[in-house]
């Protein structure tokens, strides 16, 4: 049995009532064989059930695009469920992001053992910082060993349609191959998951 709601009863009446007008438009030309005419409604009703089909899977196509769109652009964060953010493993094994600062596109890498934002050198010129202003006495203990940065405040980071404003980071005096987004930025949110080959953030 089939149960259906005002809006659902009020499409099908519709429909049938298209499917009427249609086949009383054939009968009045008298001159076309009944065999053409249930020919033709046959097919203007697949095409109108291949529309609302569609329709009623429009959610599904949606997720469907945003898999297809996070296995080609790893670093593009979607959004693949309620107030929830995917990012997919690069062919590195690292997860990178994109985010928008000062309308500038800039690419982090996350790193969960780093405790901060730090921007590379290039990327903090890209968004609009003074090196030359910049005082560099943050200690940092790296994998490389010791480095120094310079504590910055980011007035707007928009990821996916969601900003943050007045975000604190740094800007690192050694070379960066990528800058990289520390558990600050992570602590934004109110949960975040590694399942299979996906970073999930819930916001």
């Amino acid at each position: 049995m089939f149960n259906l709601n005002a809006d659902d009863t009020g499409r099908f009446i519709y429909l049938f009532a298209l499917l009427i007008f249609l086949a009383s438009g054939f009968l009045f030309r008298g001159k076309i064989k009944t065999s053409e005419i249930l020919k033709q409604l046959s097919l203007w009703f697949l095409i109108i059930m291949g529309i609302v089909i569609l329709y009623s899977f429009r959610f599904e196509f949606m997720n469907i695009k945003n898999r297809l769109l996070a296995e080609l652009f790893p670093s593009k964060a979607i959004q693949t469920g309620q107030n929830q953010i995917t990012i997919s493993l690069s062919q590195d094994n690292h997860y990178y992001i994109n985010l928008k600062i000062n309308n500038q596109n800039v690419r982090f890498m996350i790193d969960t053992g780093a405790s901060d934002i730090t921007l590379s050198q290039q990327d903090a010129k890209k968004i609009g910082i003074n090196l030359d202003d910049l005082t560099y006495n943050k200690i940092y203990q790296t994998a490389n060993g010791k480095t120094y940065g310079a504590s910055v405040n980011l007035n707007k980071i928009e990821l996916a349609g969601i900003i943050f404003y007045n975000i604190a980071a740094s800007v690192n005096s050694s070379n960066m191959g990528s800058s990289l987004l520390g558990m600050s930025f992570l602590r934004n949110f109110k949960k975040y998951e590694f399942y299979q080959d996906k970073l999930i953030l819930t916001y």
